[in-house]
């Protein structure tokens, strides 16, 4: 059994954050990695395993996913960047043009998308357009289709085992206003809203691995103090 490190879910955001950071990766790109991380271990959607496997697959050189069709799917190719980062602005294009289903292929970790759709959820669209649920599908890191369903308010309806294959192991797809789906029930909304709950008071089981792993990547964000750096506003006033 892996030796683990109880931590809190902000200190989690920052780990992965200052990672990201010293990766080369853009402000948003570094908030939304913690924001999304934490998120998904409290809902107990992620686990030390799906974030190492995340930061492994992060490529800085890459912007963003590329559209490659407006189909009845829009289908974007994320160039092998996981869903850590970037993948919010393939769905965010899609769905603000009114697409009911996002296909996000050449990606992984799918499941850390699940707070951006939880967040936008949670308030009104810019659009003004009536609120409806969402399911999105991935592949568990132990190579299972999963969908998770939100109700139109945000809220984890549960998280499910589609009956057949919906998406392949290099891809997610959101579908909106899905008002059942063809899968047997993993565990209802009611436990997912528990663990958060949970790890809010009692905090993240971490590997201690993915801890060390964490504060020796963010060593890279950190700027030596010479006299180009303290006039760019780095090191101590």
């Amino acid at each position: 059994m892996a030796d683990l490190l109880q931590i809190s879910a902000n200190e989690m955001k920052f780990l992965v954050k200052r990672s990201v950071e010293g990766l080369g990766f853009t402000p948003g790109d570094q908030l939304g990695a913690g924001a999304r991380a934490a998120a998904c271990y409290q809902y107990g959607l992620a686990n030390s395993a799906v974030i190492d496997a995340a930061l492994s697959n992060l490529q800085a050189a890459v912007t963003g996913p590329v559209l490659i069709d407006k189909g009845d799917e829009w289908l974007f190719d994320a160039q092998g960047q996981s869903a850590l980062v970037q993948a919010e602005l393939a769905l965010g294009a899609a769905l603000s043009h009114g697409a009911s289903a996002v296909r996000v292929r050449n990606t992984s970790q799918g499941m850390l998308v699940a707070p951006v759709l939880m967040a936008w959820l949670s308030k009104p669209m810019a659009q003004g357009a009536v609120q409806q649920s969402m399911a999105l599908y991935f592949v568990s890191q132990k190579g299972d289709q999963r969908c998770l369903w939100l109700a139109a308010n945000g809220m984890p309806l549960g998280l499910y085992q589609p009956k057949s294959e919906v998406v392949a192991s290099n891809e997610l797809l959101v579908r909106v206003a899905e008002e059942d789906v063809d899968a047997h029930l993993i565990t209802d909304g009611a436990d997912l809203l528990g663990w958060r709950e949970r790890s809010l008071d009692q905090g993240l089981l971490v590997d201690l691995n993915l801890v060390a792993r964490l504060k020796t990547m963010m060593m890279d964000s950190f700027v030596p103090e010479s006299e180009e750096s303290r006039n760019s506003g780095a090191g101590p006033s």
